[in-house]
Parts: structure tokens; sequence; C-alpha cells
């Protein structure tokens, strides 16, 4: 039997690992975790917000959804958000969560301008019709233990579809997109990645948002 099961409950989807006392993975954008996040501030406050330069109708692409959460908060602030996801069983929870976001009246407007596609992004940035403008590349990177329920997912989902190690590879697409604007999450101890200086970063406790400019 698999390790992770995909499960349907009365609040949607949701991702059971059956080794792991965890609760089951469920994407909700109206629970009131994330729900206190896009009103503070309304969510201009955050530093992915100030790293992607967030405007009305700002195009952006989200290269790894995963939670969707990112993608969310800057649909919330206005922008024409497209997330990318190339775990199938994540994209799964991801339309779920979506749908369910456009049947509800306080989520509909934002969700609406959510556009999921499944597929790798090293890919799928090669078949871009128009040159986005701004690219938001987020890779996995791991977890510490002590946790919070919020950070307690981001290890579940790690233990689901691991590390991302194409980091490079996915710079490297992005910038060959002509995109004036390439945001790339890091943690704060990591080192800049090869061949590319961004042209400044914003740094928080644990992590970074390095931004290159084109």
């Amino acid at each position: 039997m698999s390790r992770f099961i995909l499960q349907n409950s009365d609040k949607g989807l949701r991702l059971l690992d059956r080794f792991s006392r965890q609760h089951p993975l469920h994407i909700n954008f109206s629970d009131a975790g994330f729900s206190y996040r896009l009103k503070r501030g309304g969510g201009r406050k955050e530093m992915i917000a100030k790293a992607v330069g967030v405007k009305p109708l700002l195009q952006v692409i989200d290269c790894t959804a995963g939670l969707g959460r990112d993608s969310f908060l800057l649909a919330s602030l206005g922008c024409e958000v497209v997330m990318f996801e190339r775990s199938r069983v994540m994209a799964l929870l991801l339309e779920d969560a979506l749908r369910r976001a456009l049947a509800s009246e306080q989520l509909a407007e934002t969700a609406g301008r959510i556009r999921l596609v499944y597929g790798d992004a090293t890919q799928l940035l090669r078949r871009q019709p128009s040159t986005p403008q701004a690219i938001l590349i987020d890779p996995m990177f791991p977890a510490k233990k002590r946790s919070a329920q919020v950070k307690g997912e981001m290890q579940f989902l790690q233990r689901f579809v691991g590390k991302d190690e194409d980091a490079l590879a996915l710079v490297r697409c992005a910038m060959a997109t002509g995109s004036k604007r390439i945001v790339l999450k890091r943690p704060n101890a990591a080192p800049e990645i090869e061949d590319f200086k961004p042209s400044f970063s914003l740094k928080g406790k644990s992590s970074r948002f390095d931004v290159f400019l084109q």
C-alpha cells in the first residue's frame, strides 16, 4: 500500500501520510491563519510583495506553486498569476482549493486572477507566448524541526515532493524569457547561486528574496 493516499473529505481533497501522525495535507485559502496573513497590512507589507513589485494587473508566473499561498497573496493584491505545479497530486489539491475559493463570495475575485498549469516549469517557461512581467521561484528547502502549523505543512510537502534540485536551471530558463524581474527565494545562509548576482536582496528572519532585474 502506498505511503501517501489522496482522499476525499467533507472539506475537500486531502493527502494522508500513513507513516506520520501529522494531520493530512489540505489546502484551504480561507483558513484563519492565512486569512489573517492576507488582512495584515493587506499583504503589501510582505517581503514577497515588495520583491515582486506588486501593482494591479502585474503578470506574474509562480514557477513552484506548492501550497499556492504566495500566488494567492499576490492575486489578492491585484496581480494576474499563473502558477506552475509539476506534481500531479499537488496540482489536484490546488485545483480543488481554487474551486472552493471561486465558490466563496469573499475569495472568488482573488481566485479568479489565478490560473493553474500542471507541468514542469523548465519546460513551460520555454513555451510562453509572451514575456512575463515577473517570475517567482521558491524552491523547496529543508524546514526546521521546531515548527508551527504552517511550517508543519511545509515539512509534509517536502516529505511528499522532496527537495528541488533545479533552482539554477529554473533561473536560467526564467532569464531566457526576457522577463524584467526574476525573484528567487533562498535560505539566508545559502550562497548566491552560480553565475548570477542579484540586483538586490530582501532579508527576513530565516529566508531572503534575491531579485534579478534585466
